[in-house]
């Protein structure tokens, strides 16, 4: 193997180096072990499967008090520190910390399982409360389209970033920002101060 391509191997790898999950998994570098520090932040996105047959948006009323009700209460009994959160229609975004690997992978399995469950309470079509089973094609489909992605914040700089990133995300939800293609480098100066309040 040529020097040059070893140099663009390890350079390909330090790039997933802090990251896990979502379209990661797709790619060989993407299989390793979750990353999980329990100094640093963690952001994670959760993103559900569109073609699954619960097509509501998240941020209905019903989901949306679901989804802040499961996250507190799990985030409690995982001693689980939620900096930030934001809930689209189609994915959520945390930013997290805590003092243990083994409880952030709990978490992770316990909040994502609960969600994909009582989701399917809420939203439950007609038909399926009378028989009390789904049918088979919709039974295959999963409610989450990737594993969560996962990545370290390892910088104060990153963090900043993550941070309004997460908020440009919650204030484009709520309709008070449009969205753009340049995310954060394309806002403008009114923008900006429209961002934290």
């Amino acid at each position: 193997m040529s020097i040059g391509r070893q140099k663009n191997f390890f350079k390909i790898k330090s790039q997933h180096r802090y990251s896990y999950g979502g379209v990661l998994r797709n790619k060989r570098l993407g299989r390793g072990q979750r990353p999980l520090p329990t100094r640093e932040p963690i952001h994670v996105v959760f993103k559900i499967n569109k073609n699954h047959y619960l097509t509501k948006s998240l941020r209905s009323p019903k989901c949306f008090a679901l989804i802040q009700r499961l996250l507190k209460k799990y985030s409690i009994r995982f001693f689980v520190k939620v900096e930030q959160a934001s809930i689209q229609h189609d994915h959520l975004h945390l930013l997290l910390r805590a003092p243990r690997r083994c409880q952030i992978h709990h978490f992770f399995r316990v909040f994502a399982g609960q969600i994909s469950q009582q989701l399917q309470a809420v939203i439950e079509a007609p038909s399926q409360r009378v028989t009390g089973t789904p049918e088979k094609s919709e039974r295959k489909k999963s409610l989450w389209k990737y594993r969560p992605f996962s990545r370290v914040v390892k910088s104060y700089r990153a963090y900043k970033i993550v941070r309004d990133y997460i908020q440009l995300n919650e204030q484009e939800a709520l309709g008070k920002i449009s969205y753009q293609k340049n995310r954060l480098r394309g806002l403008s100066s009114g923008d900006w101060t429209i961002l934290w309040t």
